[in-house]
């Protein structure tokens, strides 16, 4: 990786230490790791202790997935540390809210409705619970309220512009989305059920090159270091929220799948779904802890590949795997 006088000047304004350059050229084997695959990977990489950054197509807008329940939990974090929001408040959760497939709490309803925050939060992330989410959307006060969280943040890069339903329903092709009232648990898959697989292919085309709900991988960077500094949350909330990324279950083969064993792995995965092979996001992004304590902030975005998600896996975790190399010592 090679700095300019410009970038190492922006560094020092930026306060950050002075940059250290990796021993290997990591941008070139992150670009080798890419180049055998097809689609676009998308990465990049800051070291928190001595501020190193690497990036590869990091102005690159990806479809974010499930990957906008990071910011989506971090701005409820935000409405608890205003006062709004308390972690032991009890959610019910309605029939409209449940979203059957990847969720715990749809798994367990009707029987139980009835949760804390902080679970529901918990279950969003690191379960990536498609309920939860549902209800910490609407919770949270939706796209203008997250907006408006952004830009409280000085954070540009990351949008969330719909639901992460309305998203799935957008990428197979239904535009028309029915109302709050009228949902049901079943109503999701029905109305997919509908779509030829021609129209959902085309929608997914047209759903990787929407800008909307995507992020680049040097904004998810940025967003992801200033948490783990503590530059958004209060002490407890930027606690609560490592507990619950180190936590996270979903991606054992991304970015924890070459790692060594026992590595601390803070991370939220995401995958849309796929049409005619052709997926329009696999993503990890998150925080490696080093042997020697360190930490290296690191979000890998694979878009619109073509590729079995084995596949895709593996780029993520050669990708994490060279950079823990590079920067473990």
């Amino acid at each position: 990786m090679k700095i300019t006088r410009r970038q190492y000047l922006a560094w020092l304004a930026a306060g950050l230490a002075r940059p250290v350059i990796p021993r290997t050229d990591l941008e070139q084997q992150w670009r080798d790791i890419a180049s055998q695959i097809d689609g676009t990977v998308g990465a990049a990489a800051f070291h928190l202790t001595h501020g190193t950054f690497v990036s590869l197509n990091g102005g690159e807008k990806c479809p974010l997935a499930s990957v906008c329940k990071l910011p989506i939990a971090m701005h409820i974090l935000a409405m608890v540390d205003d006062g709004k929001l308390h972690l032991n408040d009890v959610i019910d959760i309605p029939p409209q809210a449940v979203w059957t497939g990847v969720s715990v709490i749809a798994d367990h309803w009707p029987s139980v409705k009835r949760y804390t925050l902080d679970e529901v939060l918990a279950l969003m992330v690191a379960k990536s619970d498609n309920t939860a989410v549902e209800m910490m959307w609407r919770i949270g006060g939706g796209a203008v309220a997250i907006a408006n969280r952004f830009r409280q943040w000085k954070l540009d890069g990351i949008r969330l512009d719909r639901s992460e339903r309305e998203c799935g329903l957008n990428s197979a092709g239904i535009t028309q989305i029915p109302k709050w009232e009228e949902w049901t648990p079943t109503l999701l898959t029905e109305l997919t059920s509908k779509m030829s697989a021609t129209a959902r292919y085309t929608a997914m085309r047209a759903f990787i090159a929407d800008p909307r709900d995507t992020a680049t991988p040097n904004a998810t960077v940025e967003l992801l270091k200033r948490a783990f500094r503590g530059e958004l949350l209060s002490p407890d909330s930027t606690s609560r929220l490592i507990q619950i990324l180190e936590s996270t279950t979903t991606g054992a083969a991304r970015l924890k799948g070459l790692l060594p064993t026992g590595t601390t792995v803070a991370h939220k995965t995401g995958t849309t779904d796929t049409q005619r092979n052709l997926n329009a996001g696999t993503n990890d992004v998150g925080v490696i802890t080093l042997p020697d304590g360190g930490r290296v902030v690191i979000a890998v975005y694979v878009k619109g590949s073509t590729r079995k998600v084995e596949v895709r896996e593996k780029v993520i975790a050669r990708i994490a795997r060279a950079t823990f190399d590079a920067w473990k010592v």
